[in-house]
């Protein structure tokens, strides 16, 4: 996944060279560099050093922002492979409970066969389950609790002090 950028660093009315964009974003500035070579960040390159105006650089960053974060359709899971939210591969996938409120849908991507996975809450499950084929499984052991938990560490407080502290 893309990271997101802080935005708010940026100053409207100011110009900024590719070091200046690098330090107040936290990146490279080979970076900034491939943002102004791809052409979706806006840059005077007639001279040395390139010049950014910060308007600019709020606008590629508010346009990107708004490119990473996917709003999915509740049967549709996010391929990593492909990049773009699809729905699973002959609309079937599993149901895993992580917690008493949701759980993870898992599916295949039908362009690439990669794996999808996407969190959704147990109350969303019968809407999901109108739309594609969902198969519920079992929770993993290691998150069933035991009713009467064994320990076999013995806890005995004592009294000890610290070998390097002074005594006396």
């Amino acid at each position: 996944m893309a990271k997101k950028f802080p935005a708010n660093r940026i100053k409207t009315h100011r110009v900024y060279d590719v070091w200046e964009i690098a330090c107040a974003l936290g990146c490279h500035r080979q970076t900034v560099i491939r943002w102004i070579k791809a052409g979706s960040l806006r840059a005077e390159t007639t001279k040395k050093p390139w010049l950014i105006e910060g308007k600019d650089l709020k606008a590629f960053l508010g346009a990107r922002h708004t490119t990473i974060t996917a709003k999915l359709v509740l049967h549709h899971c996010f391929c990593l492979g492909c990049k773009a939210p699809r729905e699973p591969d002959g609309k079937i996938a599993d149901f895993t409970q992580q917690t008493p409120e949701t759980g993870r849908l898992t599916g295949l991507c039908p362009e690439c066969g990669a794996l999808m996975n996407k969190v959704v809450k147990r109350v969303d499950l019968e809407a999901i389950r109108a739309k594609i084929e969902v198969t519920i499984q079992k929770a993993s052991p290691r998150l069933v609790s035991r009713a009467d938990p064994r320990s076999n560490v013995t806890i005995s407080h004592k009294g000890q002090t610290h070998g390097k502290t002074q005594q006396g």
